[in-house]
C-alpha cells in the first residue's frame, strides 16, 4: 500500500478493491502479484495503453493491471492507508506493519536507483510523514536516509552508504525482475 497499489471504496457502506497497475515492461512483476492475490480477484491482469499527448511527451504508453474484488478483508487497508478525503497517509501503526519483505515490495513497485543511491517515490506524503518514515529506516534498519524536495512533493532517498544494508535486506524477497534495481546479474 506503501507504493503504487490503490485502494478503492465506492462509498461507506461498500467494500473496498485493490488495483495493482505497472507499466507493461513491468508485467513479471504483475504476474507475480496476481499468482498471490489470484483468489480475490474476478478476471486476470488486462493490458491498456494510452497517448500523453503533452508537449515532452507525445508517445504511447502501455500498462498491465488487475483489480480484486470488492470484499470486507480490504476495508481494513482502505481505513489504515487513506484520510477521510481519500488521501493517502501513512499509518500511525507504520512501525509494525513495515518489514523487510514489505519495504521489498515497496521497492519493486515505487522504487528505483539513481547514482549510487536509491529513491522510494514517497510524494503522496507529507514532509512530515517522509521525516517518520526517515527515522523508522534508521531506526529499524539501520538504514541512512534524506528527503528530497521533488516536482510534486518529497522523496525519501536511501544513501548510497546504505545501500548495500539495503540489498541484504530486500533481495530474498525480490523478484529476478528486479535484480537490475540492483545492479545485480538476472542468472
Amino acid at each position: 500500500m506503501l507504493g503504487d497499489i490503490h485502494a478503492e471504496r465506492k462509498n461507506a457502506n461498500s467494500n473496498t478493491r485493490i488495483q495493482f497497475k505497472q507499466s507493461i515492461k513491468n508485467k513479471a512483476y504483475i504476474d507475480h502479484l496476481y499468482f498471490l492475490f489470484k483468489n480475490y480477484c474476478g478476471s486476470a491482469p488486462k493490458t491498456n495503453s494510452s497517448f500523453d499527448s503533452r508537449p515532452n511527451k507525445n508517445k504511447i504508453y502501455s500498462s498491465i493491471k488487475f483489480w480484486s474484488l470488492s470484499l470486507p478483508c480490504f476495508n481494513k487497508f482502505r481505513i489504515l492507508f487513506y484520510n477521510s478525503e481519500g488521501i493517502k497517509i501513512l499509518p500511525l501503526n507504520i512501525a509494525n506493519l513495515l518489514t523487510a519483505r514489505s519495504l521489498a515490495y515497496w521497492i519493486m513497485d515505487d522504487g528505483y536507483k539513481f547514482k549510487n543511491g536509491f529513491y522510494l517515490c514517497t510524494e503522496s506524503f507529507s514532509l512530515n510523514e517522509n521525516e517518520i518514515l526517515k527515522n523508522l529506516f534508521k531506526e529499524k534498519f539501520n538504514l541512512d536516509c534524506g528527503i528530497h524536495k521533488h516536482t510534486n512533493g518529497y522523496r525519501l532517498y536511501i544513501f548510497s552508504s546504505s545501500k548495500d544494508d539495503l540489498l541484504k535486506l530486500v533481495k530474498p524477497y525480490l523478484i529476478s525482475h528486479f535484480y537490475y534495481k540492483f545492479e545485480i546479474e538476472n542468472s
